[in-house]
């Protein structure tokens, strides 16, 4: 799977969880993204409105500490008509309107920047 934009963050909601946030991102190609983001543990407060760069990957980033904010891996579960579900240790990302190829089981890495 491979996927690469900036997305803005148009809703951040408080989930049931203590520390967990749901990001809700759009991006101008009509792609949008769902994140469950554990704010207080990664400790970087991404709000509503603020840009990031997303990028979803296949290949893990030799250079991931210096290139984003906040990286992470996860395992594709769930593809259907345009929706791919990748849990993120637990955590749930949500890719709405996804048309490129992606197989269930697949390893992949997602990296948040901020836009500065």
């Amino acid at each position: 799977m491979e996927l690469s934009g900036d997305f803005k963050v148009v809703n951040v909601k408080e989930t049931g969880y203590k520390g967990i946030v749901r990001l809700e991102m759009e991006s101008g190609s009509g792609l949008s993204l769902a994140l469950e983001y554990p704010r207080d543990a990664v400790g970087v407060n991404i709000r509503q409105g603020d840009g990031v760069k997303v990028s979803i990957s296949s290949n893990k980033d030799p250079n991931y500490a210096s290139n984003w904010d906040v990286y992470m891996n996860g395992v594709v579960y769930h593809v259907s008509e345009g929706l791919v579900k990748i849990s993120i240790g637990g955590l749930i990302l949500d890719v709405n309107n996804f048309r490129n190829e992606v197989k269930v089981g697949e390893k992949v890495y997602v990296g948040l920047k901020l836009i500065k």
